[in-house]
Parts: C-alpha cells; sequence; structure tokens
C-alpha cells in the first residue's frame, strides 16, 4: 500500500483515512506493508511495525504468521501486523506545483543560509523539528513532478522483491509507483481515488496531474472511489467504465463526546466553524461571504476559520473590508486535541465545499454531537441523511440554513442526536470488509481482463 501521510502528522484527510482503513483491514487479516514518503517520528501505531529508511529498509518482520492478502480471519489489533516503511521525500499530499517549487527555494536558502558573522549555520533541524536533512541538491528535486519519479525509483528498490499479494496506492502521487510495481511484478493494482485534480482545482487544473491521474487509472484493474459522487467524476472525467470503479465510503471510530469542553466555553456566542483547507475546492469564501447575511439575524455569533492555505490572506482581508473582524476568529492549522476542543464547542460545522469526494471532517464533527450544514457536492451528503444540505453555490440557502440552525437550540440537538445515531453504519470496519471484496475480485480477473502495462 503507498500512501503519503499517517496520523498525527497530517496535512488532510487523506492521512487519517489510510490509519482508520488499514486498523480494519489488519482485523480482518491482512498483512500490509505501508510505504509513505516520510515517517515524522512520533506516529502512535501500536498495531505496526515501523520501519525507517534512514536506517536502512530493515528486515521484514518475521514474528507473525504470514497471511495471504485476501484470507479474511477475524483476529485481534494486537495480533495484525503492517509495515510502514520510510522513503525520502518532500512531498505533501495537497501541494501544487507552484507551492512545492516555494518550499523548496525557501528550504535550500535556509540550508544554505550562514549567520552574518560567517560562523554559524542556521539549525534546521531545531526550525524544522527533526534530524538535519541531507543538502538540498542532493535530496531534492527541483519540481514535484521529478519528487513524485523518484519517490516511484525508490518504492521500487524497496520493495518489488518482497512477498506481497496485490498493490494499492492512494491519490496521484503514489500513481507512477504503483505502475512501475504493476509492470516489474505483474501483481494486480487497485487505485484509490480520494481527490481528484479537478475537484481540487477546477477548470485551472495541472494538466501533468491530470495526465498521471487518467494514466494511473488507466493500468489500474479496479479503481476506488471514496462515494458514489467520485465515481461519476472518475468516469466523466476519465471515461473509466463504471463496471470498474469501485465505491467504498470512509468511515469513523466513534469518540466519546467531551461536554466538559462546552462548560468551560463561557463567552455567550454562537460558534460557527469551518475546518479545513482553505483552498478553492473548500469553499471558504462562501463561509466568509454568507456571514454579514448572517450576522443581522444572530448579532451574537462568531464565525471560526481553521485552516491554512493559498486563499487564507485574500480572505483576511475580505474580512477585514467588510468591517467583520469581530465576528471572525482565524484559528490556523489545528490538530489532535485541539480539533477535538474546537469541534466539542462550536454550534455548527459548515462544509461549503465545492466538489468533496468524500469530507470526513463532517463526520468528524457530528462523532463530537456537532450539528452539520453540507454542500450536496459532497460524498457524505450520500450517507449521513439528518444534515443541513444545499447546492453549495446556492447563498441564499445557506443563510436560511444557518440562521435557523442557529436561532433553534431543539433543531440543532435533534439534528446531532439523530446524525451521531447514523455513525453506527459508518464504521471502518465495514469499509475494510468491502474493500476486501475489491482486493478479491482484482485477484480473481481473467488475464484477458486486466489492463496492458501501458507506458
Amino acid at each position: 500500500m503507498l500512501g503519503w501521510e499517517y496520523p498525527p502528522h497530517i496535512s488532510g484527510g487523506l492521512g487519517t483515512a489510510c490509519e482508520g482503513l488499514t486498523k480494519g483491514l489488519a482485523r480482518l487479516g491482512v498483512r500490509i506493508t505501508f510505504v509513505v514518503p516520510q515517517l515524522m517520528g512520533g506516529e502512535d501505531a501500536p498495531h505496526m511495525v515501523i520501519l525507517d529508511s534512514y536506517r536502512g529498509f530493515g528486515k521484514r518482520s518475521s514474528s507473525k504468521k504470514k497471511k495471504r492478502a485476501v484470507e479474511v480471519e477475524e483476529t485481534s489489533e494486537e495480533e495484525s501486523i503492517i509495515e510502514k516503511i520510510k522513503v525520502p521525500a518532500a512531498l505533501s499530499p495537497y501541494w501544487r506545483p507552484e507551492e512545492y517549487e516555494r518550499y523548496i527555494a525557501r528550504f535550500s536558502k535556509l540550508w544554505s543560509s550562514k549567520a552574518e558573522d560567517g560562523v554559524e549555520e542556521i539549525d534546521l533541524a531545531k526550525i524544522l523539528g527533526k534530524r538535519k536533512p541531507k543538502p538540498a541538491a542532493a535530496q531534492y528535486g527541483s519540481n514535484i513532478f521529478e519528487e513524485v519519479e523518484q519517490y516511484a525509483t525508490n518504492v521500487v528498490a524497496a520493495v518489488h522483491d518482497s512477498d506481497f499479494d496485490l498493490i494499492h496506492g492512494h491519490d496521484w502521487m503514489t500513481y507512477p509507483a504503483a505502475i512501475a510495481l504493476k509492470r516489474i511484478t505483474g501483481k494486480p493494482l487497485v487505485l484509490h481515488i480520494h481527490s481528484l485534480e479537478y475537484d481540487r482545482s477546477g477548470s485551472g487544473m495541472n494538466p501533468r496531474i491530470r495526465a498521471i491521474e487518467e494514466a494511473g487509472m488507466q493500468a489500474a484493474d479496479l479503481v476506488i472511489s471514496v462515494s458514489h459522487y467520485t465515481k461519476s467524476m472518475v468516469n466523466w472525467q476519465y471515461k473509466i467504465p463504471l463496471e470498474k470503479i469501485c465505491p467504498v465510503h470512509n468511515g469513523i471510530y466513534p469518540k466519546k463526546v467531551t461536554e466538559h469542553h462546552r462548560a468551560s466555553w463561557a463567552v455567550p456566542r454562537k460558534i460557527v466553524l469551518f475546518l479545513g483547507r482553505v483552498t478553492y475546492q473548500k469553499g471558504p469564501d462562501f463561509f466568509v461571504e454568507v456571514a454579514p447575511r448572517v450576522i443581522p439575524h444572530v448579532p451574537n455569533v462568531l464565525f471560526v476559520m481553521a485552516g491554512t492555505g493559498d486563499m487564507l490572506p485574500r480572505l483576511m482581508r475580505r474580512v477585514s473590508e467588510l468591517g467583520l473582524s469581530r465576528h471572525f476568529h482565524f484559528a490556523g492549522f489545528l490538530k489532535g486535541k485541539q480539533v477535538d476542543r474546537m469541534l466539542s464547542i462550536s454550534d455548527l460545522y459548515v462544509m461549503p465545499s465545492v466538489s468533496e469526494p468524500f469530507g470526513l471532517s463532517a463526520l468528524e464533527a457530528i462523532n463530537f454531537n456537532t450539528p452539520a450544514l453540507i454542500s450536496r457536492q459532497s460524498g457524505v451528503s450520500e450517507v449521513v441523511e439528518h444534515a443541513l444540505k444545499y447546492d453549495f453555490w446556492d447563498m441564499d440557502r445557506l443563510a436560511d440554513l444557518m440562521v435557523n440552525a442557529l436561532l433553534h437550540d431543539e433543531l440543532r440537538a435533534e439534528m446531532a442526536a439523530c446524525a451521531r445515531h447514523e455513525l453506527g453504519k459508518l464504521r471502518w470496519d465495514a469499509s475494510a470488509e468491502k474493500t476486501v471484496q475489491v482486493y478479491k475480485r482484482a485477484l480473481q480477473l481473467p488475464r484477458s481482463e486486466r489492463p496492458e502495462f501501458r507506458r
């Protein structure tokens, strides 16, 4: 399995989804070697064997009996094994090429800079909170596409001769590596679509990323989409046959609701929360522009925008232009317990996404008894009935729903209770069971029905 991040070091929902899915698969007896660009340290994974490639790729664990990838047998989490290998790369699953180039330029400058007296080199290990990396010229490519190619080379070198039954890649930056492994080993390939370039960029799609997505899905034996909405997008954008695309919704593991956070919030204000990347795909501009329509009806409202992204500076200026600063708080990127607390004290969670393959954060909000107001252009709207829904472009409808939800406490309480009950059907174990069925189908495909190994 080829992925990009693992909690607690995440930049979005991809790492959280990989954690939930791999835990569910492990409980079904699936043995996984999970290959990531970089282990940051502190990954809390008692069910995994973690190997650090800085010390070599290491010896495969032999402490547990190996199981074929699609044998389904019940095991405890402690008895399962997932191997996680670190492949050095400077990648984030949500960077656009220009963001990557800015990072590399900044990184290279920091690495080569010295203090004015010419004596002390900047300590990047201290700045970045990890071991000192190799010089940029030696470790990092000049752009994100070179990094994807280097990652593919490293992955093939690391695992091409390992004992595995099937390849499972998550999102576009894993696809070249996944295709290369398929060509070399002849193993079936399953690709998992968490987000398309169309979702992230709309009409401004990067043509090279789109080409990689298309090549990957053409080469894959089967494609997993995180929703029926994404299945239709894959078919529309890339003409992949519908019978080749298998929807598997994301899941969630219920948490104990932390009511003490609500009790500790003494200020009598209604909190409306946006939690996610502040980028085109997530529709944060709609969150800002709806505020003037809500405030006259709910004067004590506080809009909280939690996240970072390329649109953040512009939206902060826009809030100032509208004279709404006292009604807005920009919380920055939150993680772990910070997210839990923010979800707990919010009165309403809003997901105004323009195109959202799934929308795991909506389930996380419901998990903390916070009612959700979500765009219909999302996968999560397929599986949660008790949420307020609207079309992302319908600002009048968004404002009406927001005002009514904030003014009627009983409505919010009923929505939250009913939606939380629905979470019982949305467990990662159910997602894992469906994924195992996809694996079995891929392994049973006759050679005549498998895609050619296209260059």
